[in-house]
């Protein structure tokens, strides 16, 4: 039986995936959003009050997890939906979307609203743990987004700039690193972090 570790999640770490699940019509809907590799069959993530998404997932209590690269498919499921012919019913009455590079079924397990405050004023937030019940490969190398190792990346170009350019654009540098920072030390492995830690001790032996 195939786990969320075949399919290159590491326990701990966020995944940026595309939630696929049944609106109240019967049609598909898609959305973008990060889950929690919680342990082999567990995963958790957050949804915001008032997305289709939210609504869908709290009605039927199951959805699909895909696993996908292609970056028009975040595009399209971030500022509308895919077409109906991107998406292909299942056997156990939903969708997944077809490009993807593996997917898994999943089911509420547990569920709460949380009421939180941050810069931006207070809003709500739907914590859902779901146990996956079924992960179907549709290639042998299947690899998961995690922003970690994109953010170190885009670090490493910043600081192979950063001696060249004025002051100014120096500063405008290091608020960029210091933002990646934040990411990586969010979501990325310990490993992650490391990188990102001999990235700052870099600039530092800079100055």
């Amino acid at each position: 039986m195939l786990s969320l570790y075949s399919v290159g999640m590491e326990k701990g770490l966020l995944y940026e995936t595309i939630l696929s699940t049944l609106n109240s019509d019967g049609t598909p809907n898609a959305a973008p959003i990060g889950v929690i590799c919680k342990d082999d069959h567990e995963i958790v993530f957050y949804l915001h009050k008032g997305s289709k998404t939210f609504d869908n997932v709290r009605r039927e209590k199951s959805f699909y997890v895909n696993i996908i690269n292609d970056p028009m498919v975040f595009v399209e499921s971030t500022i509308g939906n895919l077409d109906n012919e991107e998406f292909q019913s299942d056997e156990e009455n939903g969708f997944f979307v077809k490009s993807a590079e593996a997917f898994f079924r999943a089911e509420v397990s547990s569920e709460k609203l949380v009421h939180r405050k941050d810069h931006l004023g207070t809003f709500t937030t739907y914590v859902v743990r779901a146990k996956v019940l079924r992960i179907v490969k549709n290639q042998e190398h299947v690899i998961p987004l995690n922003r970690a190792i994109y953010g170190i990346i885009e670090a490493l170009v910043h600081i192979s700039r950063i001696n060249i350019v004025s002051e100014e654009e120096k500063n405008v540098y290091l608020d960029r690193i210091s933002e990646i920072s934040r990411v990586v030390n969010k979501v990325g492995s310990p490993h992650h972090k490391m990188a990102m830690k001999k990235i700052w001790e870099s600039l530092d032996n800079q100055e």
